[in-house]
Order: structure tokens, then C-alpha cells, then sequence
């Protein structure tokens, strides 16, 4: 399955927009992980978060996980 994840730099400003930026782009989910952990734990600015994205949006570790093998089930059967 050929598949992009992005792991995005949010920055939350009080008088500007959000500002966006991509950090890294994954073929792999752990990939993705590893890197997404690796930021958070290096941030030290409460105005910065970084998130995962995919082809849909926003999206949580556990929920892509849960999405991936609901994919597989279905190519399996």
C-alpha cells in the first residue's frame, strides 16, 4: 500500500493565524512515530505541537493503526 504521513510543526500565535509547517514526510507509520515522539519530547514551547497527517487529515497513532487493519482485513478476504 503506497501511503504518505506527514508530521506537521503547529504553531498557535495569539494575534496571528496558526501557522503550519511540515517537519517530515513518512512512508511508515513507525517512521512517522518515531520522529512525531522525537520532536515532542525536544519541544520546549507550549505555542508549538506537532500532529500527523495523512491523505484524510488529522489523525491519532491509534486511529491510523485501527484504519490499517481494517485495510488488510478487507484485502485478505
Amino acid at each position: 500500500m503506497d501511503k504518505t504521513i506527514l508530521v506537521v510543526e503547529v504553531i498557535k500565535y495569539k494575534s496571528l493565524p496558526t501557522n503550519y509547517s511540515i517537519k517530515k514526510i513518512a512512508d511508515t507509520l513507525d517512521k512517522a512515530s518515531e520522529y512525531l515522539v522525537s520532536l515532542k519530547n525536544l519541544n520546549e514551547d507550549s505555542n508549538i505541537t506537532y500532529e500527523l497527517f495523512n491523505r484524510f487529515g488529522q489523525f491519532e497513532v491509534e486511529e491510523i493503526k485501527k484504519v490499517e487493519r481494517e485495510e488488510t482485513n478487507e484485502v485478505r478476504q
